[in-house]
């Protein structure tokens, strides 16, 4: 008969192997979450496509304090304080690195190589996309998570303002799509709240300042014979901000950059002058100092009745962060300003101004693909058996994917052999050649030529001259081809 110490060892000895089961069981869980919410880009054959540079942020974050982040094509993003966790459920001591890719166009999809087909009973549905990204967080390289107990609030522009998208996330273990939220709430694209004053600037800089670079730091130049440390405006979507009348003759950094505008430094600073712009009249401000190499000024503002001091620093308004980016960058590379990319830039966000946008809104809980979209069918369908022929030297290819677009939706259809398309529509065919190069056609509103429904077609195509540097060209390409 087993002695009551025996009994007592046995059961504690298996306890602790239930205990230690148990902790492994959580660890695996944790960490298969987290490969589940590695980047859904596949590797793929056609590296010409795979290759062209997508739309992609990265930010660096204090992870021990809210984050309002903006993407590189306007999604806007809210992270809580301690938000992310490691593989084993404990908070990151670092600075946290946050990446965005964003697909928000034909171009972007075709480039990600991501998978646009929902799996249902009756099988596979193309899926039209009204805003879709991925994204991903780590500290000292190692992959993050979102907490239990936390959740991340987005908001994904889009210029289609149907209201029956819905949301998917993407589980890269079984490479499939998964419905999270039915009919995502829209958002009007409101003005933003502006605080300004009435005040003249005084002894501005001039525009025309002498730059020089200065060899002692990486980050100081030389303006107007004065050695300076740069400053990064914040790249903001927080709709108060200020526009203060400041004197920058001692700080000719501000100077620098495009409409740049003042938010406070921390949420107490921002409250403190926003309460006191609602109550009285600003006289003067000036700058009594600045923390380099922050982005923080120490600001004395006079009121008509009170006098306050508060930490702030400089921003962009969104429509303004990427042109405010390529002069720091230009300036931090000690290389001249990029003015076609500037003019570019500017072009681009005319064009944008024009676009009545909504956002759609929702919460993550997990870091991946997420997806605002809604299933689409063919209404006409035409299946085409195609021969591809070069337009210019009459070589004939047989690619092994072919890629079609149809100009109404916002997405990719992927075929091996027949391809099928709505006749009623306008089409554009990409496909990549066995040396590596992009070759292109149209096929459109194929309806008013050909009335079968079923048909042989030797196409003609032509070669890209040069493989697009990114997406943006290869959209404005597929457009032009439309």
């Amino acid at each position: 008969m087993m002695s009551i110490k025996n009994c007592v060892l046995c059961t504690m000895l298996f306890l602790g192997v239930c205990i230690a089961s148990c902790d492994i069981k959580q660890q695996k869980t944790i960490s298969e979450e987290i490969v589940s919410a590695k980047a859904a880009e596949p590797k793929r054959a056609d590296t010409a496509f795979n290759s062209v540079k997508g739309q992609v942020k990265e930010f660096t974050i204090d992870p021990k304090k809210k984050n309002n982040l903006l993407s590189k094509k306007g999604i806007k993003i809210a992270i809580p304080e301690n938000a992310f966790v490691t593989s084993n459920g404990k908070t990151p001591e670092g600075p946290v690195s946050v990446t965005v890719s964003e697909y928000h166009n034909p171009a972007d999809i075709l480039a990600s190589g991501i998978n646009m087909q929902y799996n249902t009973a009756e099988g596979p549905i193309q899926m039209e996309s009204a805003g879709m990204f991925n994204m991903q967080a780590s500290c000292e390289g190692k992959p993050l998570q979102i907490a239990q107990n936390k959740k991340i609030d987005i908001e994904v522009p889009s210029t289609n303002k149907d209201i029956d998208f819905n949301l998917y996330y993407f589980d890269t273990l079984t490479n499939t799509w998964t419905e999270t939220q039915k009919i995502l709430p829209v958002k009007e694209k409101q003005q933003e709240q502006t605080i300004v004053t009435s005040l003249k600037k005084e002894n501005e800089a001039d525009p025309q300042m002498t730059i020089e670079w200065a060899a002692s730091k990486p980050v100081q130049r030389r303006i107007n014979g004065k050695v300076i440390s740069l400053v990064k405006p914040d790249c903001m979507y927080d709709n108060t901000f200020f526009t203060i009348p400041l004197m920058t003759d001692q700080y000719p950094e501000l100077a620098l950059y495009k409409e740049a505008v003042w938010t406070g430094y921390l949420t107490q600073d921002k409250m403190k002058v926003a309460a006191a712009f609602e109550v009285d009249q600003l006289i003067s401000a000036k700058i009594v100092e600045r923390e380099t190499p922050l982005n923080k000024y120490l600001v004395s503002m006079e009121f008509k009745n009170i006098k306050i001091t508060a930490y702030m620093k400089i921003a962009s308004l969104p429509e303004q962060c990427e042109t405010n980016e390529e002069l720091y960058t230009a300036y931090l590379n000690e290389r001249p300003v990029d003015e076609a990319r500037i003019e570019k830039i500017e072009n681009k966000r005319k064009v944008q101004k024009k676009t009545d946008e909504i956002y759609r809104t929702f919460s993550i809980t997990r870091m991946g693909l997420w997806n605002c979209d809604r299933l689409y069918v063919l209404t006409k369908k035409a299946l085409v058996h195609a021969r591809f022929r070069n337009a210019s030297t009459n070589e004939f290819y047989t690619p092994q994917t072919t890629y079609l677009i149809d100009k109404n939706i916002n997405s990719v259809w992927v075929y091996n052999t027949t391809i099928v398309l709505n006749p009623d529509s306008d089409n554009v065919i990409l496909f990549v050649t066995d040396k590596g190069k992009i070759c292109y056609t149209r096929l459109n509103k194929l309806s008013e030529t050909r009335d079968e429904k079923e048909m042989a077609l030797t196409i003609d195509v032509n070669e890209m001259p040069d493989k697009p540097n990114n997406t943006e060209d290869l959209y404005l390409l597929i457009r032009k081809k439309m």
